[in-house]
């Protein structure tokens, strides 16, 4: 009798985008209470980042669709 196969873990391939957005969250945070254009350099970043972070799991997900077929 075989043995039942495992399903396969899929884990996400790591990145620097979340350091990136907590750094803009902060820069908002610390241009909120000293100057906004902190702020604004913050919003801009974490936009940025939001953008990258959703293009990378974009390109992870074809290429796990690539390696299924």
């Amino acid at each position: 009798m075989p043995a039942p196969e495992k399903p396969e873990i899929h884990l996400p391939s790591p990145s620097f985008w979340p350091i990136l957005v907590a750094l803009g969250v902060l820069l908002i945070a610390l241009g909120i209470i000293f100057n906004l254009i902190i702020s604004l350099v913050g919003v801009v970043l974490l936009l940025g980042a939001q953008v990258g972070w959703m293009l990378e799991n974009r390109v992870d997900a074809a290429d796990g669709e690539a390696a299924h077929e």
